[in-house]
């Protein structure tokens, strides 16, 4: 039974994803609002790796027709796994802080840094080649 002049308890909406936020306790906001500027850091990789592919492709470049395509196509896989390295490390990270676990390592930064040089070095051996 309740007191007539306490409030009633609202429900709390569930927020989404369901799987993260429904994990432990909600951790300090201002360590919640770091994990979220970390993704947007990833996001803004992703979108910068995007806009380099569209410049690669411009025929003002001396690449040849298939070495453009190669090149764009590679920029724009990578910038889809650097989206998908930044959504899954903040998945981990925001789990990590509302159990209490380990955070993630900076694998996945590095598998994009790799995937990145691969493609420069492709562009200058293909530049290289073609002269």
């Amino acid at each position: 039974m309740t007191a007539p002049d306490r409030p009633e308890a609202t429900p709390r909406p569930r927020r989404r994803p369901h799987h993260v936020y429904d994990a432990g306790r909600d951790p300090e906001p201002r360590d919640s609002l770091a994990n979220e500027r970390t993704f947007l850091a990833w996001v803004r990789t992703s979108l910068a790796l995007v806009a380099g592919a569209v410049a690669v492709s411009s025929p003002a470049l001396e690449f040849t027709l298939a070495t453009r395509l190669v090149l764009s196509l590679g920029l724009v896989v990578v910038a889809g796994v650097a989206l998908g390295v930044g959504w899954h490390r903040w998945t981990r990270t925001e789990i990590a802080m509302r159990t209490g676990g380990v955070p993630p390592g900076f694998t996945g930064g590095m598998v994009v840094l790799g995937a990145v040089g691969l493609l420069m070095a492709g562009a200058l051996a293909s530049t290289i080649i073609s002269h």
